[in-house]
């Protein structure tokens, strides 16, 4: 008995159906790749923000701290019947009669710290002070006087950039700064 010989022809891929897949696969590929790193970059700008955010925080919680507890507070207004002055720089004397001097450089956009004759140390860097509408700058502290010497109040207006190095394309470049504004009065005045 003779049975036919059934032929099975195995039937793979053609070229032209391997070509697109992949194509559609390395598409998806690509695709999958870019939002991957827009995902990185975005969480390295959140990083950078929040890291600067807290350091600011701690930074401003510390100056007002040192004024609570300060005495001899300078620059004085040049009228004694003026009440308020604003400025880039502020001079005190700590609790431990140490003058301590802070300072905005505008130019360098770096808020300093410096105590009695030692060299100033960085506190902040990308520090801006408040301008007016006009684009005209304003000081980043503004002191209220009682009589012409006595400081009643001390208010801290900054803004600081986030630190970020990288170059965020895809998120628009937009670093978003942050603005630190805090006000205090000596306690010894107080008491």
């Amino acid at each position: 008995m003779n049975m036919p010989r059934i032929r099975r022809t195995r039937r793979g891929f053609s070229l032209i159906e391997m070509l697109v897949a992949l194509g559609i696969c390395s598409a998806l590929l690509t695709a999958t790749l870019v939002s991957l790193h827009a995902s990185f970059r975005a969480y390295q700008s959140t990083t950078e923000q929040a890291s600067t955010h807290v350091i600011g925080r701690v930074v401003m919680h510390r100056i007002m701290a040192l004024v609570r507890n300060g005495v001899g507070f300078g620059p004085l207004p040049d009228d004694p019947r003026e009440t308020s002055l604003a400025t880039d720089e502020m001079t005190f004397l700590d609790d431990m009669d140490r003058e301590i001097t802070l300072r905005l450089d505008r130019q360098s956009k770096i808020l300093y710290m410096r105590v009695d004759e030692a060299a100033e140390q960085v506190l902040l860097e990308g520090v801006r002070g408040p301008v007016d509408d006009d684009g005209s700058q304003l000081g980043a502290f503004q002191l209220e006087y009682e009589n012409g010497s006595k400081l009643v109040r001390a208010s801290f207006d900054l803004t600081v950039a986030a630190d970020d190095n990288a170059q965020l394309s895809i998120e628009g470049n937009d670093v978003v700064p942050i603005r630190l504004v805090g006000s205090t009065a000596p306690r010894r005045l107080i008491w």
